[in-house]
């Protein structure tokens, strides 16, 4: 099909289809902004990366990372508030694992493997 069509009856046709395209809504776009902002942390990604994987307590994380537990109180929380991880309580202890919504922007993200390593510590 032509770009821009100047024929009127190509034209409306080509209008129709481009009218006819699924697209996504603003608010979408609104939230995939917000939980991509979240993401571009260093540390936040990381953690979403571990937990695309399994469940993690927060003492998990603190030894995978090696980062201040209080700091990675502060990640989990802010990622929590965002809605990009749930937490659950199973004894006396608290686990978090990722929303299921975000296991495919995070493998989208990740892309190849062998160019990228998401989990190593830079």
């Amino acid at each position: 099909m032509q770009c821009c069509p100047n024929d009127p009856e190509i034209k409306l046709i080509w209008e129709q289809k481009l009218q006819d395209e699924k697209e996504i809504s603003a608010k979408e776009i609104d939230r995939i902004c917000k939980n991509l902002r979240v993401l571009a942390n260093p540390t936040r990604l990381r953690i979403a990366y571990l937990l695309s994987k399994r469940d993690y307590c927060v003492c998990e994380l603190v030894y995978k990372l090696e980062e201040k537990q209080n700091l990675i109180s502060h990640h989990l929380a802010v990622m929590q508030q965002s809605g990009i991880i749930d937490s659950y309580k199973q004894s006396k202890w608290k686990y978090y694992q990722l929303n299921k919504n975000m296991n495919p922007i995070l493998e989208n993200l990740k892309g190849d493997q062998s160019h990228s390593d998401l989990g190593k510590r830079a």
